[in-house]
Order: structure tokens, then sequence, then C-alpha cells
């Protein structure tokens, strides 16, 4: 048996492309991609925010349904239903894959003290287990964008006057490109509507220990950690997540944001990314 603790999501800009949920036997983030286009393809305020919700309303459904699937085969279901989903409401087709509406999920399903999870992209599980708290989904090595980092901090070293929205557009062609290798073989994985491929796809299970507690984040909520080190590890984070609750970390998460408004001493392409998470504790 499982509780859901608290579910919490602060929006980074006037569309919150982040979603949250637990419905039956599980409980998800999601993060949807920045767009790069202009004008939206589908009926969204924004593709990405499309992308979310339709995943979003997706996995309630399939949470009612009770899950007999295994977790493995979610990413594929889920990239079928938002293919079409995406075929019904386009405005237009996709110049590129870069075009593609997409985002990261992690999803998690609980039988009694059990925790499985499957993940794609950089959402991250933090739980309690017997052996210690770990990490799951992303690593503390690959979080963050550290190449969009890299160079954001190269732009200022050249430009020191420069402002976030200066250094952002400077990076930003980088980051389209980049965009055009999503669940290419080679490339990087997401949930969108061509299928990941089955090596980007992370998963597992951990047993939690009853009175244990697991936290679900959306990267918005992991920089935390990730970028500004307020936290020094997962441990940390999910301590005061149980003891202060996600409302003031996502108030920590804009302060810090704020405190460095040119992204200059924590470099980053999005001054403000939007932050979700799910606490949820088990027995």
């Amino acid at each position: 048996m499982h509780t859901v603790v608290e579910i919490a999501t602060l929006a980074g800009a006037p569309v919150n492309e982040d979603r949250a949920g637990a419905a039956g036997a599980m409980a998800w983030v999601i993060d949807g991609a920045t767009d790069v286009v202009e004008v939206p393809l589908t009926m969204g305020a924004t593709d990405a925010s499309w992308a979310a919700e339709t995943l979003h309303e997706a996995l309630g459904g399939i949470a009612d349904e009770g899950t007999p699937t295994a977790l493995i085969d979610l990413p594929a279901m889920l990239s079928g239903r938002l293919a079409a989903e995406f075929a019904r409401v386009v405005r237009r087709q996709p110049r590129g894959r870069q075009e593609h509406p997409c985002a990261s999920a992690l999803i998690t399903r609980f039988d009694g003290r059990r925790l499985e999870y499957v993940a794609v992209g950089d959402c991250t599980l933090i739980a309690e287990t017997r052996d210690g708290v770990v990490r799951l989904g992303t690593q503390d090595a690959d979080a963050g964008d550290p190449w969009v980092a890299k160079a954001v901090a190269h732009f200022h070293a050249l430009q020191a006057a420069a402002t976030a929205a200066e250094a952002r557009a400077a990076v930003w062609p980088k980051i389209v490109a980049a965009r055009k290798a999503m669940n290419e073989p080679n490339g990087y994985g997401v949930l969108s509507i061509t299928s990941t491929p089955p090596h980007f796809i992370k998963t597992g299970t951990v047993e939690v220990p009853s009175g244990g507690l697991a936290l679900l984040a959306s990267d918005g909520l992991m920089r935390l950690i990730d970028i500004f080190g307020r936290y020094a590890c997962a441990q940390d984070l999910l301590e005061a997540a149980a003891t202060q609750g996600l409302a003031r970390l996502l108030a920590d998460v804009r302060a810090a944001e704020t405190e460095d408004a040119n992204s200059v001493r924590f470099p980053r392409a999005k001054v403000h990314d939007d932050a979700t998470g799910v606490v949820v504790r088990v027995g």
C-alpha cells in the first residue's frame, strides 16, 4: 500500500509544460521539451504542454485500467497514443524531427513495498531502500544539461555584459540541431511521436521499507542539486521534501534562479524552468 503525500508544480513561464499525477498503483512526472517552432503544430498553447497533457491523460487512463502491461512496454504504448493524437490535431506536418512534440517522463508502479519504475529522458526518481537512498532515471554526472551549460558559460566568457536572453539566443541553434537526434539510435531518448529506442529506456525495481519515501521530480526541481547545489545529494533533497514540503522546495528553486537572473554563476539556457514533484510514502 502507498500514499501520495504531495503533488506540486511551479511554472517557469506563462505556460507550464510539466505534468504530474497519481492514480491506482501508479504515479508519474512528465516534462515537455521546449518548442523549437514559433507557432505550435498542435492545438495546445505550446506543443510541449500539449505533449505533456496528452501523455498525462493517457497515463491516467492506463492507471485506471490496472496497468496489466509490463512497465517496459509503456514507452511504446505512450508513443503510439501520442502519434495517433498528433495525426488527428496537427495543423501542419513537421519540417524535421526537431519539430516533433516530445517529453521526458518517469513512471512508477507500487505493489506493496515493491516499486517498479520506467524512465525516458531526464526526470528523476529518488527512493529510500534497505541499502539507503538511491537516485534512478538520471545520474549526477549527466544531469543539468552539462553541454548546454558549457556553451552558455563560453558565451558569457566572451561577452561579459551579455544578458541571459542574449546567451540563450546564441546557443539556441545548437539546441535545435541537437533536437534532430531525438530517438535516433545514436542520439537520445524521449517520448515522442516516434518510438523510443529500447537502449534509452531505463527501468528497474527497488524495495522500499515500510514508511519509506519516494520522490519523483522533473529536472526543474532537480536543479536544486544538479545546477544550484543547494542540496548536496539525493538523500538531502528527499529529506527536505519530507520535512519541509514541496512548496518550500519549489520556492527555493525560484529564489536560486532569480538570484542568478543572467545565468552567469550557474550557466543554463532557461533562467526559469518548470519544476514539479510527487512525494509518495510506502506502507
